[in-house]
């Protein structure tokens, strides 16, 4: 829609910004490069919209909308039925594929469709239909940011039928439509444009800005008790390769304490405490809480060497590219990495700050960790070489303009 004054953009995700970081630079980038920015963003858990208070001060605009635990009774069960009524529909008649595929889309959809714009960008694919619906209202431009390969997301079993077959009626009715795809890694940008017919996505790493950074690097961490390993996630829980980690400091001369920060799942922070304790290693595992994703990279920078230890348990945990490996580069530590597809290609770029293992290879793991962590000398040279990388090739101020260019290709 031609308008007179700063093309505006609005970013649509049915996520917290908390739990979005990508999300989050994205829209601190348009607004820097002279765009007006406004997101529309989702509220259903409690500590993520207590964290979201941190972006109060953004020169961007938010709205949002509220579903699951965080929104009243009434709405909760609304949303809940209206979904189950939907999926029985697009189970059984092809039907109504965009009410059943989330519980919070309408509320996305008007949201996005109030909020005037000439692109809409959706993060995460359930945003997609909103944003589209938006975009059309308005006369605008559609993009899409593939942080995952969504569709690979799913094992190919019976269970897990309705909802692969759903979630490729969405790939398969909105991306055509789009201007434009982004998408976190080569694997993830490859996977879209074979499956559909779209062009191939343009890749834009999941990096952070130099800002985070530590001033300069250091020859060790000073977490204690040392040498230490450090892990990260939202959710702290199975399928994440953690029981590899803590049967390889079983089997390790060096013994790290492991820390572990996020929301443990339910019962699963009992569940791996029992297995260190079968192993003998029962007091080398630190749980750490939640923090701003501002913090991270800060936070990093305290332990030794990051874990970076996804299983393969899916196409997308094999084609994607964890904001892990990135966070640890630009905190100046080295990264132990399972080797799906693609930390493996990732690993040869970042060759000495980066360490590649078989999954659940423990005793192979347990090898590069006392590799590093017994020798003062090899630790600082690896950390050294983290530090440099991310100073000079992944951060965000480098790989932004990946992103800006796009976007000006699509807008002037």
């Amino acid at each position: 829609m031609a308008h007179l004054g700063k093309r505006r953009i609005c970013l649509v995700t049915p996520g917290h910004l908390s739990t979005n970081p990508r999300l989050v630079k994205e829209a601190d980038a348009l607004a820097a490069a002279g765009y007006e920015v406004s997101v529309v963003s989702a509220r259903f858990i409690h500590w993520a919209d207590e964290a979201d208070d941190e972006f109060s001060s953004r020169p961007w605009r938010v709205r949002k909308v509220t579903f699951g635990p965080i929104a009243g009774r009434a709405k909760r069960v609304a949303q809940s039925l209206r979904r189950r009524v939907c999926l029985l529909a697009y189970k059984h008649f092809g039907r109504c594929a965009v009410l059943a595929f989330h519980p919070v889309i309408p509320a996305l959809t008007r949201a996005a469709c109030a909020t005037s714009a000439d692109l809409y960008i959706a993060h995460n694919l359930a945003a997609l239909p909103a944003a589209f619906r938006a975009a059309k209202k308005h006369g605008a431009k559609l993009g899409f940011d593939a942080e995952d390969y969504h569709s690979g997301e799913f094992n190919v079993t019976p269970e897990n039928a309705l909802p692969l077959r759903l979630t490729r009626e969405i790939e398969r009715r909105y991306l055509p439509r789009c201007d434009y795809l982004t998408a976190a890694s080569p694997g993830i940008s490859k996977a879209y444009a074979e499956a559909y017919v779209v062009q191939e996505p343009t890749v834009i790493l999941n990096v952070f800005p130099k800002a985070e950074a530590p001033a300069g690097p250091t020859p060790k961490g000073t977490a204690q008790p040392s040498p230490s390993l450090y892990w990260f996630s939202q959710t702290i829980g199975s399928n994440r390769g953690l029981e590899t980690v803590v049967e390889a400091i079983s089997l390790s001369r060096s013994r790290p304490t492991f820390f572990l920060r996020g929301n443990p799942s339910p019962g699963y922070r009992e569940q791996l405490t029992a297995l260190a304790e079968k192993y003998g290693v029962g007091d080398r595992l630190g749980f750490l809480p939640p923090a701003p994703p501002g913090e991270m990279v800060r936070l990093a920078a305290e332990f030794d060497v990051g874990i970076a230890s996804e299983p393969g348990h899916s196409l997308n945990n094999r084609l994607a590219l964890s904001n892990k490996m990135f966070t640890y580069i630009l905190a100046g530590i080295p990264t132990l990495a399972s080797d799906t597809t693609a930390q493996s290609e990732m690993a040869l770029k970042m060759a000495g700050a980066a360490f590649v293992c078989p999954q659940r290879d423990a005793r192979g793991l347990a090898a590069k960790m006392d590799d590093l962590l017994l020798s003062p000398h090899a630790l600082a040279s690896a950390r050294q070489a983290a530090w440099e990388y991310g100073q000079h090739r992944f951060n965000w101020e480098a790989e932004q303009r990946s992103l800006l260019q796009v976007i000006e290709s699509i807008l002037h």
